[in-house]
């Protein structure tokens, strides 16, 4: 009989009733759980640190203090949504252990492949996250496999509309901390919610009084199509074995490389300046364009390049806290930029001008519009009005391709008390939709509290077959990337 994976918190169950609105800005757009697996290489003190009982009992610890991971989804008569958390009603997060053949050893080899990872069941299912109150599915779900030889491998999934990529790795770190403190049998320490994860009531919509007539360029809203219309016509229609994930790796060099190409080709003015993203973000949306063309999955043409950007700064909004505002900046690049790899350089200062756009002023006007749009559908009686919003760049049928930078965030914070992870893996499923995550730490930076260096990015690539096969032929792509798995 499989035991039930429910966290039994007993006494430590939070006390007191917690709201967060979801409403309100671009994070319900987000709707998907999001997956990852942090890998720990095998040592006796991973054995001892990260044993079933220490794990259950310092995710109670760390569980106690953030009430959100026990919410449910509650839609308002206005129709607006908020996660809930209620003493009464909780919605536990899971926890599951199991012990399987495979071998730490084995997993390095492969690269740490998320398709061996699924081999040997070591993730879960992704359930589907869109908002609903009728479901029951946990905001946080987490699976412990004990490899053959020692090593360990975390599985961990959220809501991201509830908790995004930053919070849910501030959680997990939060984790690992409480695991630290009951090792040393510091009881008596207070278990205190990091920074990351405190719910800030600092509303995003301001001017419901002056609202725009038009909504930004970036976000759309269509009340006369269903979300299953809206679907349909936002995804190309592709039989899965016409659709390849790949994971490749740039060097922190590589990357100073091409920013040192873009400093020395004469366009940037005086005081104008790119970003290391910036530089990554064009350099990637410029061969994966080209490679599309190059295949013919889309014809020539011009192309919306785009990278997420956080909103908070320019709002004026804590840095700090649960979710981070969301706009995909968009820029424009064209066809014979794409096409000639000399002029990366051009894309890269576009994108950086393109930043310069989303200003508090024009993001804040984004944001009322939004919430009026919202308002409206609600009041003529739209059903699910958040399901009929979207961000235009993520129209697979349109030239359009961007990146998701997730470089910066703790994704390998979460040290048990053997150092911190070796590696980490997740799954993207989004074709042309780029996810960067930080490679693994230095070996200088596997322990202790600084903040880790690390040697390598790492590129979630998903793409139509042929483009990808195109891709993996670009002689500028193969000068900086290394192809670390082929996932699907």
């Amino acid at each position: 009989m499989i035991p039930d994976p429910t966290i039994e918190m007993g006494e430590l169950l939070p006390a007191s009733p917690t709201s967060k609105r979801v409403t309100g800005d671009t994070q319900f757009l987000f709707q998907f759980y999001k997956p990852c697996i942090q890998f720990y290489e095998p040592s006796a003190q991973t054995t001892i640190s990260m044993a079933k009982d220490k794990l259950r009992q310092s995710l109670i610890a760390a569980l106690h203090v953030c009430p959100l991971l026990f919410g449910r989804f509650k839609i308002h008569k206005d129709q607006s949504i908020s996660l809930e958390y209620d003493p009464q009603d909780s919605n536990p997060p899971t926890l599951e252990f199991q012990d399987i053949s495979a071998t730490y050893a084995e997993f390095k080899e492969n690269s740490f492949a998320y398709g061996l990872a699924k081999k040997y069941h070591i993730d879960k299912p992704i359930p589907d996250g869109i908002i609903s109150e009728s479901t029951s599915k946990p905001m946080l779900m987490i699976k412990v496999s004990y490899l053959a030889d020692g090593g360990v491998a975390i599985f961990s999934m959220s809501n991201h509309v509830a908790f995004d990529g930053n919070a849910i790795f501030s959680f997990l770190a939060h984790w690992a901390r409480c695991n630290r403190v009951l090792a040393l049998q510091q009881v008596g320490e207070k278990m205190v919610l990091p920074p990351e994860l405190q719910v800030y009531s600092t509303a995003v919509v301001t001017n419901t009084d002056n609202v725009p007539k038009h909504g930004p360029v970036e976000i759309s809203v269509d009340a006369r199509k269903s979300p299953a219309e809206i679907g349909t016509m936002l995804h190309k229609k592709l039989p899965a074995n016409e659709i390849r994930a790949h994971v490749f790796s740039i060097s922190v060099s590589n990357l100073n490389r091409l920013s040192e190409t873009v400093a020395k080709s004469g366009i940037l003015g005086e005081n104008e300046w790119v970003s290391s993203n910036n530089v990554l973000a064009a350099f990637v949306s410029q061969c994966v364009a080209r490679a599309s063309m190059d295949a013919q999955v889309y014809g020539a043409g011009d192309w919306t390049v785009f990278q997420s950007l956080d909103m908070r700064r320019p709002l004026q909004l804590p840095l700090r806290g649960l979710g981070s505002p969301i706009i995909l900046a968009e820029c424009h690049a064209t066809f014979s930029e794409i096409a000639d790899p000399s002029k990366f350089p051009i894309i890269a200062k576009r994108i950086r001008q393109s930043v310069n756009k989303y200003t508090g002023e024009y993001l804040q006007d984004a944001m009322d519009w939004m919430s009026a749009s919202y308002r409206n559908l609600a009041r003529s009686g739209v059903s699910e009005p958040w399901r009929h919003f979207w961000f235009n760049s993520l129209n697979t049928n349109k030239r359009a391709v961007g990146l998701s930078c997730m470089n910066r965030i703790p994704v390998y914070d979460a040290d048990f008390g053997a150092g911190r992870p070796t590696m980490a893996r997740s799954y993207n499923p989004r074709i042309n939709y780029i996810i960067v995550f930080p490679g693994p730490p230095t070996s200088a930076t596997r322990y202790g509290s600084e903040q880790p260096d690390y040697d390598e990015l790492h590129l979630y690539t998903t793409l139509e077959a042929k483009a990808m096969d195109a891709l993996l032929s670009d002689a500028m792509w193969n000068e900086a990337c290394t192809l670390l798995s082929k996932e699907f």
